[in-house]
């Protein structure tokens, strides 16, 4: 699926979603971030042939229930609750069971066999830089988040060395 394509789709389960969400307001969890692991789960399910709406709809629905920013707060299971009852009420075609197990093991730290619960998990893992924290290639389930992780972190290690190869 084309990039527009699922910017699209971002966009349509924002608009429907965003206004149940609690974690509206806050600064690490907030819209946008929900905005950008939705747009990473639905990309890295294009490339690994999963059902791009339910990674989509899954990565927007991942931190829902947040109510801050802290660690270890129990905002996994409370957003795999309210996401079933959204999933119900706007998308009864997909597949809640999946969507809610994932969600609700997001956090735990683990790797996952599961095509569609490693494109969140790797997606919101590949959001770690927004706070400053390295992301652990260990922790990603899937090749193709090894490797864009892989990149952003040359990308960087260029940019932090101003470009060179550090040769004289």
């Amino acid at each position: 699926m084309k990039k527009e394509e699922i910017l699209f789709m971002v966009k349509e389960t924002e608009v429907r979603l965003a206004p149940f969400c609690t974690c509206e307001g806050l600064a690490l969890h907030g819209i946008s971030h929900l905005r950008r692991v939705s747009i990473l789960s639905g990309r890295l399910a294009s490339a690994v042939g999963e059902d791009v709406e339910a990674a989509v709809v899954m990565g927007f629905l991942h931190d829902c229930a947040r109510t801050d920013d802290k660690a270890g707060d129990g905002h996994a299971h409370d957003s795999s609750v309210l996401a079933r009852r959204l999933l119900g009420r706007f998308y009864p075609h997909l597949d809640a069971d999946r969507i809610c197990h994932a969600i609700a093991r997001h956090a735990d730290g683990e790797v996952t066999d599961d095509g569609l619960a490693a494109c969140l998990w790797d997606a919101d893992r590949l959001e770690l830089k927004r706070i400053g924290r390295e992301i652990d290639l260990d922790l990603l389930s899937t090749e193709v988040a090894w490797r864009l992780a892989r990149a952003r972190a040359a990308r960087r290690a260029v940019l932090i060395g101003g470009g060179h190869d550090g040769k004289s």
